[in-house]
């Protein structure tokens, strides 16, 4: 079994994308795709998908993307801009990319679109990347 795979299973195990129907589409070196539906347990006062839930869905395809070399990498900054909203029903599908990489840091691009293709959500990301690997490798 390889890193990505190895990954997917420990995924499988975190709770708290459980909590929102997060789930994985595709993950490969510096790349993560994932997807969830707005509920309404997920909406704001106004009735649109709340940021916090947006963000959230962002967040996880980031983890997945920058841990997809073996190595520890954690969140050293993570922006978000709200370009729409999501209302109950629709899927946002998050896509994060890495742009740039060294030994200590990795820079992402991120995005969260929803059914239709349309931009809900734009962003970028800075990961610290440890020298050891993670756990679900050991």
């Amino acid at each position: 079994m390889d890193v990505i795979e190895k990954m997917l299973k420990a995924q499988e195990r975190e709770p708290f994308p459980k909590l929102l129907g997060i789930t994985c589409d595709e993950v490969k070196e510096g790349y993560a795709r994932c997807k969830m539906v707005v509920t309404e347990k997920m909406l704001n006062i106004f009735g649109s998908a709340h940021g916090g839930a947006v963000f959230s869905l962002l967040d996880e395809s980031f983890q997945l993307a920058c841990n997809s070399h073996g190595k520890v990498a954690v969140a050293l900054n993570l922006s978000i801009t709200y370009v729409k909203g999501a209302l109950p029903g629709d899927i946002l599908i998050s896509e994060v990319v890495e742009k740039s990489r060294t030994n200590r840091t990795a820079v992402y691009d991120a995005s969260v679109k929803n059914g239709e293709g349309e931009l809900v959500a734009t962003g970028q990301a800075l990961a610290y990347r440890k020298k050891e690997a993670p756990e679900f490798l050991r």
